[in-house]
């Protein structure tokens, strides 16, 4: 398996294990986040995505390593000096009962509050402009808990990108979208890197959608990081059959000629295994 170390990280894990209650999901892992790009985390479902991006954003403690976020240990960091350079959308967030879309949005502000200044016009600007983003404007008066699954999903992205992070982690932020919207959030996703600049860290199960939009791609099997680097070094037939026990075919995509996964008739393999 290939592995590859970024140049320049804002943000790294150095030795982490990670573990709930008795259960070790992640031990002594490394992993350095490369600065301006899009990183992408993919692996077969528990294998530690998750669990590693909690960690990355400070929520969850390694028992041992370390974290680091400009240098310094992000859980010795004051919570609200995290949330000025690093935002989080994590996996299936839920919305207090009633709350309007803008007020949910307007939260991701709150890092940039000061106590005698609760509310500014760089707020307001930044509110409006991650709505925009994300196409979800026209929402901004309904309550959350009566949008759909999709709907609910770009209100939280948006709630994100009103926190104007240079870090941002997102969990599976495609979970709900049908493709088209899919490709609007992954769309959004890069613009905000090549056009802002912004270090972004993405958990994806599609390995095509992986491949198009990631710089970086972690590969991770069993809470260990078994590849890293480009998506075409990264992901290959024999990787993928490895990591995810499917057999399949990776071909140059049409479009973006990055690597595109094809899977091969299983059924017809495993009729070949039983002669």
């Amino acid at each position: 398996m290939t592995s590859q170390h970024p140049p320049s990280s804002r943000l790294q894990a150095d030795g982490v294990r990670l573990a709930y209650d008795d259960a070790v999901v992640v031990d002594d892992l490394d992993l350095q986040v490369p600065d301006g790009q899009i990183t992408v985390i993919v692996g077969p479902n528990a294998c530690g995505k998750s669990t590693l991006l909690r960690s990355l954003a400070r929520l969850l403690k390694p028992s041992a390593g370390r974290v680091l976020l400009d240098g310094d240990l992000i859980h010795s960091m004051p919570t609200k000096e995290v949330a000025r350079r690093l935002g989080l959308l994590p996996q299936s967030p839920i919305a207090p009962e009633g709350i309007l879309v803008v007020d949910l949005v307007a939260r991701g502000r709150t890092p940039h509050q000061k106590l005698f200044q609760q509310w500014s016009e760089s707020d307001e600007r930044a509110v409006r402009a991650a709505l925009t983003a994300t196409d979800t404007l026209e929402l901004a008066d309904r309550a959350v808990d009566e949008l759909s699954g999709g709907q609910r999903q770009r209100v939280w992205i948006a709630m994100a990108l009103a926190q104007e992070t240079e870090l941002l982690l997102l969990d599976e932020p495609t979970t709900f979208l049908d493709i088209t919207h899919q490709i609007d959030v992954l769309d959004l996703v890069r613009d905000l890197n090549e056009h802002e600049g912004r270090t972004v860290v993405v958990v994806l199960h599609d390995l095509n959608l992986a491949c198009r939009y990631a710089h970086h791609i972690v590969m991770m099997r069993e809470g260990d990081i078994v590849a890293s680097g480009p998506p075409a070094q990264v992901i290959t037939a024999d990787s993928v059959r490895d990591v995810f026990g499917l057999r399949s075919v990776v071909i140059d995509d049409p479009i973006s000629a990055t690597p595109l996964v094809i899977p091969a008739d299983q059924r017809q393999h495993d009729r070949s295994d039983d002669q």
